[in-house]
């Protein structure tokens, strides 16, 4: 997970209600719907309106929140790159509260880890910090596969037949 999928429930955590947390959301993103349709074709807002990138964030939020229990079941390697700058439309407390979540879950459940913390903003992790996601991954792929490379042969089942080949169909 890169610095995300934290169970953080941000709506509680805004001051008046849930509701003041979803209106809150939805306020920022009108205020950036201006330069949205600029910031499009650099990968930086989808192909919707304001309103609808808050209305998914909203889901989102609440998703992730009711998702701790969940990090209970993992029962195979799950690894965090966290990042620890600052992003947009959040405050330095707000976010260390919400990367905090991991804590209670990495002592309960062996199997998932945080990899690294870096440097980055959340928004910016993915195109700095690759190096640390590929470190992530390997990490994960050497803890299935007992530290050796993976191989065409090791991905698929033993049974597993091309699905074009006459022998499929």
């Amino acid at each position: 997970m890169v610095d995300g999928g934290y169970p953080w429930d941000y709506l509680a955590t805004v001051e008046g209600s849930r509701e003041a947390g979803r209106e809150e959301i939805r306020k920022m993103f009108r205020r950036f719907g201006r330069i949205m349709p600029l910031v499009r074709p650099l990968g930086m807002a989808a192909r919707m309106s304001a309103d609808q990138h808050a209305e998914v964030n909203i889901e989102l939020n609440e998703i992730v929140a009711a998702s701790e229990p969940v990090f209970d079941l993992v029962t195979f390697p799950m690894r965090f790159l966290v990042a620890s700058g600052a992003s947009l439309g959040g405050t330095a407390e707000g976010l260390a509260a919400m990367r905090a979540t991991l804590d209670p879950i990495l002592s309960r459940n062996p199997n998932v880890g945080v990899s690294a913390t870096v440097g980055s903003k959340h928004t910016t992790i993915v195109r700095k910090d690759f190096r640390a996601i590929a470190t992530a991954v390997r990490e994960v792929a050497d803890s299935l596969h007992g530290g050796g490379q993976l191989t065409q042969c090791q991905t698929e089942s033993p049974s597993a037949k091309p699905r074009h080949s006459p022998a499929a169909r």
